[in-house]
């Protein structure tokens, strides 16, 4: 297999699919030669533009299609389907090892078919599509290294190479420079931005400790706040300003790339377990972020400069979108002053 046909499943979400990256990376360090695909969801494929380990995208929309399910989505499957078998994949990866990822390993007609070890898939039934497993692998491992285990199990010996590659044009980069030129205030201080956002309930820290974390670090550390929102968050960072003895700056609408390049301005950012978490971290931007549900060892910002604060209970890493005990309690015992101290404790440092 000189030049064999790759196809990466990744669909989701946008942290997943940032923590992906490195596998197309180490495949095209392993084999320069191989064509490599990769299908995502529609919404998530700026984050591959331009990316040098990338050969092409399928995009897809499953969410789209579930909600819809009409002629016009069967037709669309049905395409998906047969561009799939067109490519002749000699090999595709399954990184979800979910029913769905396992049900499309099937459909591309791949001879070679890797997915996790039944004890590792998010459904176990997915281990009925793969026909070469990796190994088990029990926890302690970043879910970055976990990949890259799976991808030995494809390929043998490679040479692992951890690269995030993020490319975010220029007329972008130049647009966020264009905001920050017309705040000036904004940019006399370092900038510490704050990410109240979370993909579920659960992983979200009460927003009155984001405004008082905020002040504390405007006050106390003599930073500029910027507070960053995605879809449908633009409410939550409203509330916090609102509640705000200091001054802050809402940080304007941003597409996926557009936030990178507004990330890349900023001296720290803090986030909960959430795709713009990792989007910084990816940018080599330091992070604090707070984690409850989530282990942040499997699922926490991958590289060094950056600090998690979490608590450990008996409930801990529950991995549920709703607290199964209706308290969050792995999140409410998380203080605003741990969390000050850890950006302090970060700021403190660098400062050295």
């Amino acid at each position: 297999m000189n030049a064999p046909k790759i196809l990466i499943l990744k669909f989701s979400a946008l942290g997943d699919v940032v923590h992906t990256l490195p596998i197309a990376a180490t495949i095209r360090k392993s084999l320069p030669h191989a064509q490599i695909v990769w299908m995502v969801e529609e919404r998530f494929q700026d984050l591959l533009r331009d990316n040098p380990d990338v050969d092409e995208i399928i995009p897809i929309r499953t969410k789209v299609w579930r909600k819809n399910w009409n002629r016009k989505t069967l037709d669309e499957v049905l395409s998906t389907i047969r561009t799939l078998r067109q490519h002749q994949f000699d090999l595709v990866l399954d990184l979800h090892g979910l029913l769905k990822s396992g049900i499309i390993a099937k459909l591309s007609g791949a001879p070679t078919r890797i997915g996790f070890h039944r004890k590792n898939c998010k459904e176990k039934i997915n281990s009925l599509f793969t026909n070469k497993k990796g190994p088990y692998m029990a926890g302690g491992l970043h879910v970055v290294d976990m990949y890259l285990t799976l991808l030995q199990t494809a390929l043998g010996k490679i040479e692992e190479t951890k690269k995030f590659p993020l490319q975010v044009p220029n007329e972008m980069d130049e647009k966020m420079a264009l905001y920050f030129s017309q705040n000036p205030e904004l940019t006399q201080k370092p900038i510490i931005g704050i990410n109240p956002g979370a993909g579920f309930e659960s992983k979200q820290w009460p927003l009155n400790r984001f405004a008082e974390l905020a002040d504390l670090i405007s006050e106390k550390l003599n930073h500029s706040i910027m507070l960053t929102w995605g879809p449908g968050e633009e409410f939550k960072v409203e509330q916090i300003s609102a509640q705000m003895k200091q001054k802050c700056w809402i940080a304007p609408p941003t597409s996926i790339l557009e936030s990178i390049a507004l990330y890349k301005q900023m001296a720290l950012l803090v986030s909960c377990d959430s795709g713009p978490l990792h989007l910084a971290a990816a940018s080599d931007i330091p992070t604090v972020s707070i984690f409850g549900p989530t282990d942040p060892v499997r699922n926490g910002a991958y590289g060094t400069d950056h600090e998690v604060v979490y608590k450990m209970l008996s409930c801990s890493f529950c991995w549920k979108k709703t607290c199964p005990l209706g308290t969050k309690e792995c999140m409410q015992q998380v203080s605003v002053d741990e969390v000050f101290q850890a950006v302090k404790d970060h700021q403190q440092i660098k400062n050295k």
